[in-house]
This record gives structure tokens, sequence and C-alpha cells, in this order.
């Protein structure tokens, strides 16, 4: 094997058929596990490695600068320079190398100038390469899916999986689906192209599959070897998305080693081995509802769409082009996590500037950015639950400008005398519970935190489960303004006191991309609530104001919301400083109160938003070009 493969690297191209094959003789075969380190940065160099097979990964720091295939060499910089390994290198997938000791390599290969000659061609490659400071994308990404025995809905996840990754990367995807009737692999291993191109059945919309048989006496090591030839072959392929079906136990081993990524459909998300991404299927009965509040794990809901006929092909194309269908969300989510693009957004508070947010989202969503996660603060908590239930921002928006009005406004000052605050906060809950759909956070299709302060230790408090009323309406106490809440063992108040924008949050969670909105604006002079400008036409009549000279200060209330207001803008702009994307819709001609003007509010958010369109395009057109 070694000799044909060597005729195919430039590198070996200046030696005859007979130095070649002498050459080829000197190396050594060396088989590695997928995780295995091949060489650690820093320990001598004192040997040449080809990749025969398999897939390497080059390391700077704790980033992947490089990523080496069939045909690929390393450990030439080393040798050549007489020191040390300049780099960490690990193995993505299981991998066969031909490894070359110094000696030999500096007899054969550093006799020839057209061979060194070569070799400083390649490291100014490389050199380039790490200098732009992300890895080259991989030529061909596998997917594995596979799942414990009997659990339903693996061949759905392959299927879908393979559609949303042609959708968003514009690349092509083979959906390659095991069980009987199909191709053999040990044959398609050693297959002309057009025997290849023959065996892809062609479905509509661009779907592309593979039926393969596998012999169920194979060994795990002849399956590794097998597969990792098989995906050379079908190289064209950005991403090949295998459905395991039978699941023999080989076949599942050995997909530990030739997947780049590895899906398992699981009864519960501690069942999933390590390095697998878990999926929970709620149609099978061993799996039980479970708060959305991460990323992973991923959990199908049950979603009626999915009784129709049709095989699983059908049924990722209906996924496709019906985005709010429950099972949806979670595997587009899926999709993204392999293309390291999910998107997360911080919606952070300000009482009436909070409407702005469903601006930002209505332009986020108009303009093609999805949404994957979110994490709200006090009246950005109500704006994350709602769209992470399942409502559009246009249902969102059509609530706020029904509920919108002074009369609602007002409706909501339920002033209390037993409860350490101005109002007791029930109304508020009367108010914005309908921009829910669900009442749990095992209700969401979208993944969400809600954050609140603990007023006696200070402590951030993020919620990620329990009742959806409770988790908004202890993130909108207002200190002085709405009682707190006493929510499990905690004195919870508006989130705002310590985490204006939780862009950290979102990270957490999660996201590749994060989005911070701050729509708290800075004070503005001469810019009153409509309760100053009353309290100050009553001030007038008051002769104690005259005497006291404080006719024209502002009143405690004004001071402590004007302080809150004023702490919220500077803590949210340096608590969004982890973001990718800063959102800052122009709200300094507002006030916190004006919950009576949403149409105003929505329309600068949606600027705001619509702004950030094109760098949010720019930066998720990045991050999928470097999968």
């Amino acid at each position: 094997m070694s000799e044909a493969l060597l005729a195919r690297i430039p590198l070996f191209s200046v030696f005859t058929a007979q130095e070649l094959a002498e050459i080829a003789r000197l190396f050594v075969e060396r088989r590695v596990a997928a995780g295995d380190t091949v060489c650690v940065e820093g320990e001598p160099g004192d040997s040449f490695l080809v990749i025969a097979a398999g897939e390497l990964e080059v390391w700077g720091g704790e980033r992947v600068v490089r990523r080496l295939g069939p045909g690929e060499f390393l450990g030439e910089v080393s040798l050549l320079l007489g020191g040390a390994r300049t780099a960490t290198v690990t193995a993505s997938r299981s991998s066969t190398l031909l490894v070359l000791g110094k000696e030999a390599f500096d007899r054969t290969l550093l006799a020839h100038p057209k061979v060194l000659e070569y070799l400083s061609r390649i490291l100014s490659r490389r050199l380039a390469t790490a200098a732009r400071r992300r890895p080259p994308p991989r030529r061909s990404t596998s997917v594995a899916v596979t799942g414990a025995p009997g659990l339903r809905g693996k061949s759905l996840v392959a299927a879908s999986l393979a559609r949303f990754l042609a959708d968003f990367s514009g690349g092509s995807a083979l959906l390659v689906r095991v069980g009987a009737g199909g191709a053999a692999l040990e044959k398609l291993c050693t297959a002309s192209e057009a025997e290849i191109q023959a065996a892809l059945a062609r479905g509509p919309h661009g779907a592309v599959a593979l039926e393969l048989e596998v012999a169920r006496d194979a060994s795990e090591l002849q399956l590794v070897d097998a597969w990792n030839a098989l995906l050379e072959k079908l190289a064209e392929h950005r991403f090949v998305v295998v459905d395991l079906g039978g699941e023999p136990a080989p076949l599942v081993a050995a997909a530990r080693q030739f997947a780049n990524h590895r899906i398992e459909l699981v009864a519960e998300p501690a069942d999933a081995s390590r390095g697998a991404l878990a999926v929970v299927n709620l149609f099978n009965a061993a799996s039980a509802p479970r708060a959305i509040s991460h990323c992973e794990p991923f959990v199908l809901p049950h979603d009626d769409s999915l009784a129709a006929g049709g095989d699983a092909l059908a049924h990722a194309q209906r996924l496709a082009t019906a985005m709010r269908s429950p099972a949806s969300p979670p595997l587009r989510r899926l999709a993204r996590k392999l293309l390291s693009s999910t998107v997360g957004i911080a919606v952070g508070g300000g009482a009436a500037f909070g409407i702005a947010h469903l601006g930002v989202l209505h332009a986020l969503e108009e303009g093609g950015i999805p949404i994957d996660l979110l994490a709200g603060t006090s009246m950005g908590s109500i704006v994350a639950v709602g769209y992470a239930t399942g409502l559009t921002p246009r249902e969102m928006i059509e609530i706020a400008e029904r509920i919108g009005t002074l009369r609602t406004t007002l409706s909501a000052l339920d002033f209390t005398l037993s409860r350490p605050g101005l109002l007791a906060g029930n109304r508020l809950i009367d108010i914005f519970m309908p921009l829910a759909k669900g009442t749990d956070f095992r209700d969401l299709v979208v993944p969400c935190r809600t954050v609140a302060a603990d007023i006696e230790s200070g402590e951030c408090v993020t919620i990620e489960a329990g009742p959806l009323d409770m988790a908004f309406r202890a993130s909108c106490s207002v200190p002085v303004l709405w009682a707190p809440v006493r929510y499990q063992g905690r004195v919870l108040v508006d989130g705002g006191v310590v985490n204006p924008v939780p862009a950290d949050i979102v990270q957490a969670m999660g996201a590749d991309l994060v989005i911070a909105v701050n729509a708290v604006p800075p004070l503005r002079r001469g810019v009153d609530t409509v309760l100053s400008r009353v309290y100050k036409r009553i001030n007038r009549l008051n002769p104690l104001a005259y005497l006291g000279g404080s006719r024209d200060l502002p009143n405690l209330f004004d001071v402590t919301m004007n302080s809150i207001q004023q702490l919220q803008h500077e803590l949210g702009n340096f608590k969004a400083i982890s973001a990718d994307v800063r959102i800052v819709p122009d709200l300094s001609e507002f006030t916190w109160v004006e919950f009576y003007r949403p149409k105003e509010l929505i329309a600068r958010g949606y600027e705001a938003g619509e702004r950030a369109v094109p760098e949010l395009r720019r930066l998720l057109r990045e991050r999928i070009e470097a999968t």
C-alpha cells in the first residue's frame, strides 16, 4: 500500500519507480485511534510521517491550525531544522500513518534538491494558513448517527441533518443508509468513480442517498479501514451523514473511529457516550420531557406533522419547509452546532425600553439570522420566554401593540402596603403571560434562561427550570418599584442589578455566535416620564416645596429610577463586551414607563437589528466555511 500511496504524492514524483519501491520499504506502518496524540510540541522530532488513511489535526495552543488527510505529511520541520516538534498533533479520526526515521529521511529525501524545493513551498503555505488564525475547512466531514437499540428516530435525525447541513452550508450532503439490500461496503471501497456514482440514488430537492450493506461478521478494524477508504471516495460531498440502521456492535464501535462527529439517540442524556451529541426523542416511551435551557441535549418533542406518511427523507423535507414545526428547531440547532454556527441572543432589561427587542428579533428573522438560544433579563426575560415558547416576532408584536396602551400601563400599578415594594407585581404576570405559549421550561422549543439577582447575597441567579411566569416575574422585580420574589429559597430582584445584558449566560448555554442587545439608553436631559411631569405640576401647589428649596429637584422616585437606568446602561455595555455583535437601539428620547408607545419602540429596535444583519451574515458565513 505504501508504494502506491507514495506514488500519488507530488513530493515523491522526482523518484523513479525502482527508487520509490526501495523508499517504500523503509516506511513503517503505524495505526492511531481517534483522539490519540501523534506527537507533542517540544518533544524530539525524529521521524517523518505520511498519512495513508484518516485525518489528523495540528494544534497551535488551544486551537486547530491545520488539518491533514491522506497523502499529506508532517514532521519535516523538526527534521530539516534539527529541532523539537513545533506543534502537537492528534487524530480526529482513526488513521494509518507511514513513518520514516530521521536517518532514512536524510539519506533518501534530502539528497534531492527538488524535494527540498517542494518542502520549502509547503512550509510557506502552512505559515500563511497559520497566519489566518483559523484552520482550513475539512474537504469532507463525516457524521455518524446511532443510538440504543429499540429507540426510534435515528433515520429521521440522519435524513434531517443531511438536508439542513446542505441548506445551511450551500454544499452537498450525502445520506448513507446502512441496511440490507444496498451496495456492499467492501465492494464500494475499491469501486471506480463511475460505479460510485451509479450507486447513488438522487431524490427530490437535491437529496442524494447511498444504500449500503455491511457484512455482519466484519471486525471493528476491518470496518474502520473500509469506511476510511469509502469516505475518501465520497470526498466530493462536503458532508457524509451515515445512518447506522441495524446497529451491529462492531459498526457502532467503528463509527467512533471513522466519524468526525457522532450523534447518539438516547433515552436520557447521561446515556450518551463520551464525545457524542445526545438527541432525546420524546416519541420514545423511555424518554421524559426535560427543561430546555441549554444547546444540548437536542430534545425532539411530539410533532403531529411527522405522523403523516412517508419515509425519513420525506419527513426531512417537511421539517425543512415548516420551520415552526415542533421537531424542526432542535434539528436545525443540531445541524448548526456541527457547523459551529449556533446563534444565541442576550436580550437586556429596561422596562418599556425592552419592547424594542421585538423589533430586533423581527429584523433578524427577516434577515435570515437564526436564533437558537436566548437569555433575558427583566423585560428582556419576557421577550426571551415568549420567543422560546414558539411565538414568532410578528405574533409577539401584535400582542404588544394590543396590550400596549395607557390603560394597560396604569392597570399594572397594583400598589401594595404588605410587601417591600410599591407594586405587588401580580398584574405584571397577568398582562405579559399571553407572550408565552407554554407554562414551564419543559414546554419550550428553543433553549432559554432568565436572569435575576439574589438581593441577600448579590449573586447572579439564572433560572432554567420550573414555571415560566415565576422565571420572568423574578427577573422583572425592579427594586423599590416591584416587590421581590421568594423563589427556591432565595429572595430575587431584577437581574439588571447584576447582569443587565447576559451575553456570558448565552455563551455558557453553548452558543457559537453571541448577539447582545442593550436597549437601555443613557439619561438625556429634558426627557421626563409622564409620572415626573404629573408630579412637577402637583408640586407647584405644595408650599413646602418652596420653603425647602426643593421645587426644582427631582422626586425620590425619579432619583431611584434614573439611577437604575444609568447603571443598567453602563453595566449592560460592559456585560455585552464578550458578545460577537452588539445591538444598541437609539431610545434616548423614550422613558422606561412608556409601554403605551410600542410601535415607536419596536420600529427603533427593527432599525438597529436591520443594521446588524450584514455583519451577522458575514460572521456566520466565516464560521460555516471554516468547518
